[in-house]
This record gives C-alpha cells, sequence and structure tokens, in this order.
C-alpha cells in the first residue's frame, strides 16, 4: 500500500508529506463576493479566472440558496465586484486575461444575477406618465419577472441580465436616456448592447414614468420593479 502511495504521490508531481495546492476555486470566489472587500474579491476573481476557470452553475445556485444574504444583497455585492474588476483591468493592475477567459468565468457565477428573475414582480397596467429626466434615477436594480429581465444601473452603465437573448450581466454596457420631448415622446432609456460606442440598434424602453420603486413602459407594456436598494 505504501508503494503504491509513493507511486501517485510521484506521478502527479507532490513531494512527501505535502498537499497538492488545489489554485483557487469558485468556491473561495463567490464566498470573498458575499464577505470581502469587492476590490479583494475582484482581485481573487480574476486570478481564479487567468487559470481558464469556470464554475458549475446550479451549484453556484445552492451554495447562495444556503446562505444568509438575500438574493437582491448577493446581486448588489456581485455587481460592485464586476464593478472593481473592470477597473483593475482598465488600470492594467489584473493578470493578463483574454476577454473570452473573463466572460466565461463571470457568466458561469450567474446565479448570483439570475436568482432575482425568480421574485414575483408588479405586472404591467398603464399608468399616468411621470417622464424620468436623470439617467442617474435608475440606479440600482431593476427587474421585469413577466419578461425575465433584469436591469443593474450603476455610474452611468447597465449590466443587462436576459438569459433568453444571451445576456448575464458580464460587461457593463453603456446607458443613456434620450430626450425625445421635442417631437412629444416619453424619453428612451437605451443601452448599447452591440458595444458601437454610438447606440447603434441599442436596448430601448420608452418609459413613460418612474418612481421610487418601479419604472414603467406603456407603449411596451412592460413594468419593471426596484429591488436594490429598497428604501
Amino acid at each position: 500500500m505504501a508503494a503504491m502511495l509513493l507511486t501517485v504521490i510521484s506521478l502527479l508531481g507532490v513531494p512527501p508529506g505535502q498537499e497538492a495546492d488545489p489554485g483557487i476555486t469558485w468556491e473561495t470566489v463567490a464566498v470573498q463576493v458575499l464577505e470581502e472587500s469587492p476590490e479583494t474579491a475582484a482581485r481573487t476573481l480574476l486570478d481564479w479566472a487567468e487559470a481558464g476557470a469556470s464554475a458549475p452553475p446550479q451549484e453556484v445556485g445552492a451554495l447562495l440558496e444556503a446562505r444568509t444574504e438575500t438574493t437582491a444583497e448577493a446581486a448588489a455585492s456581485f455587481a460592485a465586484v464586476l464593478d472593481a474588476a473592470d477597473g483593475l483591468r482598465a488600470a492594467g493592475e489584473g493578470p493578463a486575461l483574454s476577454e473570452d477567459a473573463y466572460q466565461e468565468a463571470v457568466i458561469s457565477l450567474h446565479p448570483f444575477f439570475t436568482r432575482l428573475l425568480a421574485a414575483e414582480t408588479t405586472p404591467w397596467r398603464e399608468e399616468a406618465s411621470a417622464w424620468p429626466e436623470e439617467l442617474s434615477a435608475f440606479d440600482g436594480i431593476w427587474c421585469d419577472s413577466t419578461m425575465q429581465e433584469l436591469l443593474i444601473f450603476r455610474n452611468g452603465t447597465c449590466r443587462v441580465v436576459i438569459p433568453w437573448l444571451g445576456y448575464y450581466g458580464e460587461t457593463a454596457l453603456g446607458t443613456r436616456l434620450r430626450d425625445r420631448s421635442g417631437v412629444g415622446y416619453c424619453p428612451s432609456l437605451e443601452v448599447d448592447i452591440h458595444e458601437s460606442g454610438n447606440f447603434s440598434g441599442p436596448l430601448a424602453y420608452y418609459v413613460s414614468g418612474l418612481t421610487e420603486d418601479h419604472f414603467w413602459c406603456n407603449t411596451q407594456a412592460q413594468r419593471f420593479d426596484k429591488l436594490w436598494p429598497v428604501e
């Protein structure tokens, strides 16, 4: 038995008396997202992604279900970590990491966001106009569970989580609130999903009104409830 064990150790390249270093696991990343500062968790996420790693989404969901954080709290923490990771990468402080490898790793952690799509949001009904004027008024997490669409706005960008379109919040996309009052139309909330830089073919919501807890689009028969932060 001892000879067999030594043979296995030799094949693995692990000196006797030492355990193999498993490296950073997805569990480590997930727990840090919830417990550490966004920058600390972002550095761990980038190191993990550099190894070409990905997580099993079903197990990620199970881990999150066993935690005490609400789904909205977990989503907000993940969004903050992704923003921090974007900042590190833009500053050249992260590892040399391809965009494909990064996005694959982030998408595999999608239960941080997609669990919110199970929330019961209020169905749309037509409401009187209350046109918003500032993009910053949308900062937060908004969900339309009927259409299975989740929007995470922060600092002039939006993370789009619409699985049926293939978006899992992996990228902070440019966003604008386009004033159309000159022709008598409500403003258009636009997300540059093609990353064109000029909002060519954007994801657009024609916002009839906005309050502290929801916004609605009468022409599109949609309503988004605000899930985070909640006053």
